[in-house]
């Protein structure tokens, strides 16, 4: 994929017009402010805008240039000077250009609102008719590896990209007792879904719940679609209190999500286990799809714990 530039980063400042909680900013590689639309036009400084960066520096920020194009930087709060004014944002950093969704925060706010989540939405989906306009170019022998290990409709990790992380994952924790969870979901009637819309929108609706989980989900976390119906979210140094808190993450914000891709409200079932004493990888897998298997017997759109 290529990466993001000034124009794609133009491209989504005109989605925020007409909302009032979510504004975005455009900037240079060096700091300056490109374009701004909504709050942070009073926050942020006309030139060198970099300087109102008070938590996480612009230096910090700039430590963290190894995103991939679809995945930001750094996710939570931004504190702006003067006055030191809090913001929820999202910073993406790819190529020349970076981008900035930041979100107010009022009490009754939660960290990631629909708005939020269908920015990102956007942002992905018009980055990939960007790309489209490009031109395709001949695959490099790095780009079939990759290709190799990537599903190819939501561009997570296939099945063999999961068998090969959860190998290497309990290793490590076998080695050095390191907490280690697992996610197992489904998307709730999901066959019915694409029986009745057909394969184009069933596919959407994938690639919206890719879209979530990685924003959900970090760097250092491995999420995969091993089946038509069936995604695994291997969460290393993770203890099983805060696997609770990301998958309940995952399933509220599809179902905020859902509606703008499918017309209608999908939700999402998701299983949980984490690594016993003792442990393989098979029975951390089963005991995360017995979960499953549970929250969606009982109606679905709903987290379980094995």
């Amino acid at each position: 994929m290529h990466g993001m530039d000034e124009p794609t980063a133009l491209g989504v400042l005109p989605l925020i017009r007409g909302l009032t909680t979510v504004s975005a900013a455009a900037f240079s590689a060096e700091g300056r402010l490109i374009a701004v639309e909504g709050f942070l036009a009073a926050m942020l400084p006309a030139g060198a805008a970099s300087a109102a960066f008070e938590s996480p520096s612009w230096s910090e920020l700039g430590a963290l240039a190894g995103a991939a194009a679809d995945e930001p930087v750094h996710a939570g709060e931004i504190r702006l000077s003067p006055g030191s004014q809090a913001v929820n944002a999202r910073v993406w950093r790819t190529g020349g250009a970076w981008l900035l969704v930041a979100e107010l925060l009022p009490d009754d706010v939660e960290p990631l609102s629909r708005a939020t989540v269908r920015l990102s939405n956007d942002l992905a989906l018009a980055r990939h008719e960007l790309e489209e306009l490009r031109g395709r170019q001949s695959a490099s022998e790095e780009q079939v590896r990759v290709l190799a290990f990537a599903d190819r409709i939501t561009g997570l990790g296939n099945q063999r990209a999961f068998n090969q992380a959860v190998a290497a994952e309990a290793l490590r924790t076998e080695r050095y007792g390191q907490p280690l969870s697992l996610l197992v979901a489904a998307i709730d009637e999901f066959e019915s879904f694409s029986a009745e819309r057909g394969s184009e929108a069933a596919d959407d609706v994938l690639r919206c719940f890719a879209r979530v989980v990685c924003n959900e989900t970090r760097k250092t976390d491995n999420a995969c679609r091993v089946a038509p119906n069936r995604f695994m979210m291997l969460l290393p140094h993770t203890e099983r209190e805060r696997a609770a808190g990301v998958s309940d993450r995952i399933r509220t914000a599809f179902a905020a999500a859902s509606p703008g891709i499918a017309g209608r409200l999908v939700t999402a079932s998701i299983g949980y286990a984490a690594w016993h004493a003792g442990d393989n990888a098979a029975a951390l897998a089963d005991r995360a799809g017995h979960a499953l298997a549970a929250a969606r017997a009982i109606g679905g759109d709903r987290v379980m714990v094995a």
